[in-house]
């Protein structure tokens, strides 16, 4: 059973892999921005109020995943508004906007997929018991990159949304 579980998660990802052919063809320039600004903002909702903490997000082809506590109340906030959004901003004022639909999942194998993609060894904040965390996968569907001159000079960001 678990072979056939694992078989899947790795499908899933493969896939997500082949479609990252459909990234933006600034890609290359948003990977600078995540590795220079490894932790990003998520935002989510609860109600009208918008709640915003960092995180350190792993991408996989057209999906980001966050890691984090089974306890935490963003987990509640997806499961009542899946939109969500990302940010990472850089010290030279460069910001990344990554806006997608989040679901969360506790399942053991999936997170044991994802946990080498993560920039941080994931036993270092959750221990070898890697059960206890929930995985939260947004699936991108529009991304935006813009520079602090291209706000100054009245640019309009760069942006990408999903293939439909």
């Amino acid at each position: 059973m678990t072979q056939d579980v694992t078989q899947e998660v790795t499908q899933e990802l493969d896939q997500a892999i082949a479609a990252a052919s459909d990234l933006p063809d600034f890609w290359p320039e948003a990977q600078e921005v995540i590795q220079s600004a490894p932790i990003g903002l998520l935002a989510t909702t609860q109600g009208r109020q918008p709640h915003v903490r960092p995180v350190a997000p792993a991408y996989v082809g057209l999906n980001a995943y966050v890691l984090t506590s089974v306890r935490t109340p963003k987990l509640e906030q997806i499961r009542n508004n899946e939109l969500v959004e990302l940010l990472h901003w850089t010290v030279d004022f460069r910001h990344l906007n990554l806006a997608g639909i989040a679901q969360v999942t506790e399942d053991e194998t999936e997170i044991a997929e994802v946990a080498p993609h993560f920039p941080y060894a994931v036993d270092d904040f959750f221990g070898p018991d890697i059960r206890a965390p929930a995985l939260i996968k947004i699936s991108l569907r529009r991304i935006s990159i813009t520079t602090f001159n291209d706000i100054i000079a009245n640019k309009q960001p760069r942006v990408w949304r999903a293939p439909k």
